[in-house]
């Protein structure tokens, strides 16, 4: 390993991240970079790369000749592996066990904005309307179905046994976990959401994990029943879900995420009235560098000691 380390931060906020780095070790060279097109660095100089998948594509992977280390500033790491030229000597760690209070408070947002119709209260509001008429659902006492049960499926699934509901949690491991009554095996969520009055979707990307919710799935849901997805759009047919919300087969939905993003402006669930949408902003929040920091250091200092085996959160690839 050279004497210096070659360290591409490439997010917003890549000086804060440089600067608590540099704070720590004086073995790397910082090249902190908001945008892709004010790389001040060579890429094929580069050995670590700090950013989320996003930011990224394959000619950079395929540039950067030199890279030893690439630290996730997401979980989910799809975006990295979708690279053909994401080299197998190539380390890649994602941020997986920081997002569990973003989540947790994603999905209790919006079972709270769907079971208070908050489309329908904010237009009373806006109209100067005074309307009882419509009682909400309550939350307790109802059943939630999960699927993935990491940590931030846990994370959900205490908060929501905390109101009173009832767990299952989705997986291709069933075992027991905290924040779950129980855990199922994935094979048979068309079977298990038919108790749902809530499925909720915090799966990853990936081949294995395209399409899982579709026209049957729908189809087994109980017309009461809502759908919230925080995990990611390639999980669900969406022709199939706006089908589903048109003809009112199910209660509504709330969607953080689509199969094209930004969703295009020509998308029918902008329009539907049983549907909230946010940008994909479950794991945005205001102190995000400071959950995922500590997690960087310590993959830097066992990575900077030759200690790949010891770094957190590795995936295989």
């Amino acid at each position: 390993m050279p004497t210096a380390t070659n360290v591409l931060v490439l997010d917003a906020y890549a000086e804060k991240y440089a600067h608590a780095l540099r704070q720590q070790f004086s073995r790397i060279t910082m090249f902190p970079t908001a945008h892709i097109e004010a790389l001040a660095v060579d890429l094929a100089d580069v050995d670590v790369l700090i950013a989320f998948g996003i930011a990224i594509n394959d000619d950079l992977v395929r540039r950067a000749v030199r890279l030893k280390w690439i630290q996730s500033l997401a979980t989910g790491v799809d975006h990295f592996l979708r690279c053909p030229s994401l080299r197998r000597e190539t380390v890649l760690t994602s941020a997986r066990g920081i997002h569990g209070p973003a989540v947790r408070e994603t999905v209790l947002f919006m079972m709270l904005a769907l079971s208070h119709d908050a489309p329908w209260l904010l237009r009373n509001q806006a109209e100067h309307r005074w309307d009882r008429s419509k009682p909400r659902p309550l939350i307790a006492r109802k059943t939630a179905v999960v699927m993935g049960t990491g940590v931030s499926g846990s994370a959900v699934g205490a908060a929501l046994q905390a109101l009173g509901m009832q767990v299952i949690g989705l997986s291709r491991t069933p075992r027991v976990e905290p924040g779950f009554d129980r855990i199922v095996a994935l094979d048979t969520l068309r079977e298990t959401v038919r108790s749902a009055d809530y499925l909720i979707n915090i799966m990853p990307g990936g081949p294995a994990n395209t399409n899982l919710i579709g026209t049957d799935v729908f189809a087994a849901m109980k017309p009461s029943a809502f759908f919230i997805n925080v995990g990611r759009g390639e999980n669900v047919d969406e022709a199939a879900l706006i089908e589903t919300l048109r003809n009112k087969r199910i209660a509504g939905a709330a969607l953080d995420v689509f199969a094209n993003e930004p969703l295009p402006p020509d998308s029918p669930l902008w329009d539907l009235p049983n549907v909230i949408i946010t940008s994909h902003i479950t794991g945005l929040f205001d102190e995000y560098e400071d959950y995922v920091l500590p997690l960087i250091i310590e993959n830097m200092r066992h990575f900077l000691a030759g200690e790949t085996e010891k770094m957190r959160n590795v995936v295989p690839h």
